[in-house]
């Protein structure tokens, strides 16, 4: 089947033309680099993608990972081992961290477009590997020396992989009942005791040693989140120099049978089985939860991308299926002799399917590198601009994470719908992305527990400070887009909606100091969504700005006949033609339906309190 991954055009109009990132290059941080530098790792993403990554999705699902009881290890399948390898030779897991851990210290906003990139090509390789990165960069920033030296250096490398344990059977989402316990030893060192569930790569062969980042409660500490503390429990104990010594304490019990993701092991833990379970003390003690949000956070990111990037190869799939199944006579006016049946990418419905589609990713492509271009600005900034850029960063990130897992279960469902009967067969590149994307909106919080910190952390607990940064942002935007002719009514639109989100959330500030405060737990997931249709409608608008006078250079004044062969024949020109138009379709019709999710936000309506056991059974 064609590899089909992530549009590099698109990629290169959000990149240079819309966040016009060049211009970091001009901050010291990144004086090293240029935009033809970031184009070219660009394109040797793109092709290590799709020649190594890509082509092991089929088998990756097929044989998946195999738990052997006997040994407790676990066997990933053969054809990831040749990509990682590859993939760790040329340093990709380290290229936006500083030339100081080993990194080639590229703006976060290229990690990102490369990321969507491998994440489309293989999650089961690419996310093993992100968490290695989680861990190396938790050491980074609170580790000793010594830590650094060992761990952080070979987990940045990939000669090491890491994962992240905190889920447990009777925790789950609730961190502060962990019950995982580490006792102090004599020589500084803890004995940790405790199982932990869910752990992605949590047991496999890609590497000799793994390292678990592992949140426990030092004997005595007090309960609940605050006497949590953060341990470094290596698979394989090492001397000072990285030689293996003995295995530890740590086995896996077994790997969970999934719907998806079957190349990518998710382990249960068992830690301290012996007794003999050796973890080493990561940061201040009790400040665990501090720590492992410097993971969470960078996770909860990359998330989001991989919602994304199963919505970006979903799509283009979809566009190619359709442009190739010749079926049905198309229902436009016949023009000379051509009758007979057609393509189906010709039919109205699958049009308005791929545009939605197309509309979605494009929107959340943009919303993912608009984020990590906040947090590469930052930290090139200083005071109080530095903690406006953060402020953007955290009242973002719940949103890139569940707005975009969520829209990735809708778009791989549309794509299937594209393909008929074949989009729900194994034999075409359609339900296994369908099946592999569920989890994202599940993974690192569930976006139902993001939707509760969107509305009670970032939004309410700051004032609403960080939110009228961003609409300072739509403002500037509409004022751009209404000067430009022909953008005035799409203007108006986003206006529309910018006005209904800041009243929705302004009635949610009075319900938090009132009798409706209970309310907010119940809307909160709804109006996520609705922030994010909002959020993408601006950022349409933006490209529209960019990409609307563009195309105008290319066709403004030509006849009907005219433009149509220079969109024809023109790469670029086809381009901005089709920007302008998901654009437009975004604004002028999926945003639309966002006024009724901002009602049912406002509605002091009380089912969802109300409801009861025995109301859901009779």
């Amino acid at each position: 089947m064609t590899t089909l991954l992530v549009d590099e055009r698109d990629q290169l109009f959000v990149l240079d033309e819309m966040l016009e990132i060049e211009g970091l290059c001009g901050f010291s941080k990144f004086a090293e680099h240029s935009q033809s530098e970031i184009h070219m790792v660009l394109a040797e993403a793109h092709k290590f993608a799709k020649s190594e990554l890509y082509p092991t999705n089929v088998e990756a699902d097929r044989n998946g990972c195999v738990y052997d009881p006997e040994t407790q290890t676990v066997t990933f399948p053969e054809c990831l081992h040749k990509p990682y390898e590859q993939f760790k030779e040329a340093g990709w897991l380290a290229m936006c961290d500083s030339p100081e851990v080993g990194g080639s210290g590229l703006p976060l906003t290229v990690g990102t477009a490369v990321s969507e990139l491998f994440y489309a090509g293989s999650f089961c390789l690419y996310g093993a590997a992100q968490l290695s990165h989680a861990g190396a960069k938790v050491i980074e920033k609170y580790g000793t020396d010594e830590q650094k030296t060992l761990y952080m250096t070979r987990l940045f490398s990939g000669e090491w992989m890491g994962s992240m344990c905190l889920t447990e059977p009777d925790a789950g989402s609730d961190v502060g009942a962990i019950r995982t316990s580490a006792k102090p030893n004599d020589d500084g060192t803890y004995s940790i005791s405790g199982t932990k569930i869910f752990i992605t790569a949590g047991e496999h062969d890609l590497t000799e040693n793994i390292i678990h980042m592992v949140l426990a409660r030092v004997v005595g500490d007090p309960p609940g989140t605050k006497g949590l503390s953060l341990f470094i429990v290596p698979k394989h104990l090492a001397d000072a120099g990285g030689t293996i010594i003995e295995r530890n304490d740590v086995v896996c019990t077994g790997i969970e049978h999934k719907m998806g993701l079957h190349g990518l092991a998710t382990c249960t833990m068992v830690y301290g089985d012996r007794g003999l379970c050796t973890g080493y003390l990561l940061g201040e003690r009790g400040k665990g939860i501090e720590e492992m949000f410097v993971m969470m956070n960078e996770q909860r990111l990359l998330v989001g991308l991989e919602g994304l990037s199963f919505s970006s190869a979903a799509f283009l799939h979809a566009v190619d299926y359709a442009s190739k199944r010749i079926q049905g006579v198309s229902v436009y006016p016949s023009k000379g002799d051509k009758t007979g049946p057609v393509a189906i990418i010709n039919h109205p419905d699958v049009k308005r399917m791929l545009l939605t589609m197309k509309a979605h990713v494009e929107g959340g492509r943009a919303l993912a590198y608009f984020t990590s271009y906040c947090i590469d600005r930052a930290g090139v900034a200083r005071g109080e601009v530095a903690e406006h850029w953060r402020g953007l960063v955290d009242l973002m990130i719940p949103i890139v994470k569940a707005y975009l897992t969520g829209n990735a279960w809708e778009v791989t469902g549309m794509a299937i719908q594209c393909a008929g009967g074949y989009g729900y067969c194994s034999d075409y590149p359609f339900e296994r992305p369908a099946r592999d994307c569920k989890i994202t909106a599940i993974f690192e919080g569930t976006n139902g527990i993001q939707s509760m910190d969107l509305m009670f952390r970032k939004l309410i607990g700051n004032r609403l400070e960080n939110f009228r940064h961003l609409m300072s942002r739509f403002d500037r935007t509409i004022q751009r887009a209404d000067e430009i002719s022909g953008l005035k009514i799409y203007a108006e639109a986003v206006k529309e909606a910018k006005v209904g989100l800041e009243n929705t959330v302004g009635q949610f500030l009075e319900w938090a100091d009132g009798q409706n405060r209970l309310h907010l737990y119940a809307k909160a997931a709804p109006f996520l969504e609705a922030m994010g249709d909002v959020i993408l409608g601006w950022l349409h608008l933006w490209q529209l700005t960019v990409a609307y006078p563009k195309l105008l250079d290319f066709i403004g004044n030509k006849t009907e006949e005219e433009a149509g062969q220079i969109l024809r024949n023109n790469r670029n020109a086809a381009f901005y033609y089709g920007k302008v138009l998901s654009a437009k379709f975004y604004i002028g019709t999926i945003l639309k339906r966002t006024q009724g999710k901002f009602a049912e936000s406002t509605s002091d309506a009380s089912p969802v309190l109300d409801v009861f056991y025995e109301s859901f059974t009779g």
